[in-house]
């Protein structure tokens, strides 16, 4: 396999987690702090033999804080990965924010073009397969409304501030083209 293919699974492995944990403890919260009833019921003739009941408009409830929680954790990882590519890529870290860095043995912060975009990509896309999943969930009335509105907004407005920094990656790359030369690992 690929250097890039195996750094991709393996960025792959955090988000896709914190999306199934963050949803069932979601799913968890919503049912404790909203006080809501529901029960297990046997079912025959299913694969999974056991399903959860609860009213229509508990479920609206419990799925659209349990989305928006997902979504929340997926959103607040890939906004830690821009961060990263603003402030402790290599290509551009301050000479005072290095000095602190050092000072605090904390160099290890700092990475390259190859490590914080093959992250900040894949939280990039478990953001949006969040997002679409709850946009789906809204126009199906699954949620409420607002849980579909602020997803895609967030969504949006955090892709366009990533895709900033990538282009300006880029032009530093085309004002300095043989500073990147054998240096992607």
């Amino acid at each position: 396999m690929s250097k890039s293919l195996i750094k991709l699974l393996d960025n792959a492995l955090l988000p896709a987690a914190l999306m199934l944990v963050s949803k069932f403890i979601g799913i968890l919260l919503s049912i404790q702090i909203f006080n809501i009833s529901w029960v297990v019921q046997q079912t025959p003739n299913n694969i999974f033999s056991f399903q959860t009941v609860l009213s229509s408009q508990d479920a609206i409830t419990v799925t659209s804080y349990s989305d928006m929680l997902m979504f929340c954790v997926l959103a607040l990882g890939f906004t830690i990965n821009i961060l990263r590519a603003v402030f402790l890529h290599k290509s551009h870290v301050s000479l005072d924010l290095l000095t602190r860095l050092a000072h605090k043995n904390l160099l290890n912060l700092i990475k390259s073009s190859y490590e914080i975009y093959h992250s900040a990509f894949i939280w990039l896309v478990f953001m949006w397969i969040a997002a679409l999943m709850i946009l789906n969930n809204t126009f199906s009335q699954a949620i409420f409304p607002w849980v579909g509105i602020v997803a895609l907004l967030t969504s949006t407005l955090l892709t366009v501030i990533f895709f900033q920094d990538v282009y300006k990656e880029l032009e530093y790359l085309r004002q300095h083209p043989g500073k990147y030369l054998n240096k992607y690992s």
